[in-house]
Order: C-alpha cells, then structure tokens, then sequence
C-alpha cells in the first residue's frame, strides 16, 4: 500500500492469500486494465529498465516480490511529490493474454466516500478511505509483455507544476508513444467522415460500414488493422483510399497497426444525433438494410425519420 497521507509504504512480503470476493474483485479489475481503450504501447529499448525487471520476475517468486518492492518504492518516490496524490495499493499480477504472458502492475487508486459515525450518541459525518469500485476503469497501471517484449501505460493527469499533466512516461519510463485504441478509432472515423465528405463515397452510411468492418473481423477473430478498415469502407473510390491512406500515416497510423481492445457492445449500435440534440439507438444491420428506418428530405429541406414496422413503444 501506498500511505501518501502518512508518507508510508506497506510492502507485502508474500503472496496474497485471496478468497472468493477478492479472486473477483482482482480478476475483474486485471480484465480491465488488459482490455482499457486508454492503453497506450510505448517504443523502449530491449535494455529498458521495466523491460528487464519483467524479465526477473519470470525468473522466480523471490526475484517477482523484489522486483515488486523496487517498483512500488518508485511509484511513492514520484507521487510523494504530487500534492493530490491519493493513497492507493499496487496490485502485482503475472497473467496470460490471447497465450501471451505478461506482468501488469495495477496502482488502484483509493477513493472516498461520506459515512456516518455514531460517538457518545450523536452522529457525524465523516469520509473514509476504499478502493475503487469492481466495475469501474483502471486508473493507472504499467504492462508489460513478456512474450513480444512490449510495454504498455495507462496513465492518469494530475495537477504538477500548476498544470494538469501526466508524470509516469514523462519522469520515469520515457518511452515513445503510441496512439491509445481510442485514439486510433478516433482519427479513423475523421479520415472516413472527411473523405465521405468530398468524394460521398457511401451517402452517409460510411460510418456504420466502418463498425460493420470491424465487427465482422472480431467475428473472425482476425486483427482490426485501422488503415485496413479506413480503405475497405472506402473502396468504391480509389482517390478517395488513396488520400485516407496518406492522412493515417499522417497521423500516425501504419499498415501494421492494430486495434486491441473495443467494446463489442459499441460496434454492434449506429446512433442518430439530430440537430436538437435528439439521439435516435438502432442496431447497425437495421440502419445499412435501410429495410425499418427512412430518411425523407421535406420541401423546406429537412429531414424526417420514419421508423416503421414498430409493434409496441416502451418508454424507460
């Protein structure tokens, strides 16, 4: 545990001896980190320091909890200095992903909550101090692929030097960046909606088709490479690849980038915003198919929506 607070550190010297609530918690809180959309890869050299501590703590459980310790001495000596630090504990985790191993370090940042306390008959409000909730995203953690030699962050901004910053890659790993998943769908959906835009390649369903390509390559379980994706929707004009293919590299996506981590959930709806900020949620098979939803231009020159085919209306 980190105790920023009392300015401690609690190191465990063994394993944690975890029961079912706990097994859990802790799963649950490594398959989001693993799968978080705001993780992003950074370039280091084979020679990096995280790069040969992961290689230690393969070695033995001795050489895994030392390795932890030095870790988590550095984590206190970088957020001791940060004034908003929250105290927190720093999960150690050797686990597989897709058959690769890899060494995650989860820093669980606390969080507090209001309580009431009963002293000498009255009651008071106070706040206490608990970790984050199950459901909830992972803060801060440092990844480590012990198989493709890859490192990975997810990091946090706090208030340094009077400006909100991140201090992990910046003081300590100083790795290269790499666009975070998020910021790979990102900059997909700019590159599609501009070239739909000028060469209205798809009359407006470019987007949805967008999802529909990575949906079906899910399916597949073959790789989400975003510029494949960007020229596949964009096939049936070949200026129109060309110059998308040019703005990803621009931005900083190459043909061999992948997409790790997406929300199923997310690629499966198409969402309508209207001009009066009207959401319209509809599967992305019923919006392409055009079969149970139109769009009308009026003689004024707006637009309607019909939505046919509706049995019954719930209102939640």
């Amino acid at each position: 545990m980190l105790d920023f607070e009392h300015r401690k550190i609690y190191h465990s010297q063994n394993f944690v001896d975890m029961n079912e609530t706990s097994i859990d918690y802790y799963r649950k809180k490594v398959e989001k980190a693993l799968n978080s959309p705001t993780m992003k890869e950074l370039t280091v050299g084979s020679l990096h320091e995280m790069m040969l501590r992961c290689e230690k703590m393969v070695e033995s459980d001795e050489e895994f909890i030392k390795q932890a310790h030095e870790i988590t001495d550095k984590l206190f000596t970088l957020g001791a200095v940060i004034e908003e630090m929250p105290n927190s504990n720093v999960l150690y985790v050797d686990c597989y992903k897709n058959g690769e191993r890899y060494m995650a370090v989860l820093k669980l940042n606390y969080r507090t909550i209001p309580m009431s306390v009963v002293e000498e008959g009255n009651v008071r409000i106070t706040k206490q101090q608990v970790l984050p909730m199950m459901g909830s995203a992972v803060d801060e953690a440092i990844i480590m692929n012990c198989d493709q030699k890859q490192l990975f962050l997810i990091e946090k901004k706090y208030t340094i030097d009077g400006k909100p910053d991140f201090y992990l890659n910046p003081q300590w790993i100083k790795g290269e960046e790499k666009l975070t998943d998020k910021q790979k769908i990102s900059t997909m959906k700019k590159v599609i909606k501009k070239m739909d835009d000028i060469y209205n390649v798809n009359d407006g369903k470019a987007l949805p088709l967008m999802k529909q390509e990575i949906q079906e390559k899910i399916d597949l379980n073959q790789p989400v490479k975003p510029l494949e994706v960007v020229k596949k929707v964009l096939e049936k004009d070949y200026q129109a690849q060309e110059e998308s293919e040019i703005m990803m590299k621009d931005l900083g996506i190459g043909e061999e980038d992948q997409i790790q981590s997406l929300s199923l959930a997310a690629m499966d709806i198409c969402k309508l915003v209207l001009d009066d900020e009207i959401e319209v949620k509809l599967p992305i098979e019923e919006y392409l198919s055009g079969n149970r939803v139109e769009k009308i231009k009026q003689d004024d020159g707006t637009y309607s929506i019909v939505v046919k085919d509706i049995n019954e209306v719930i209102v939640k």
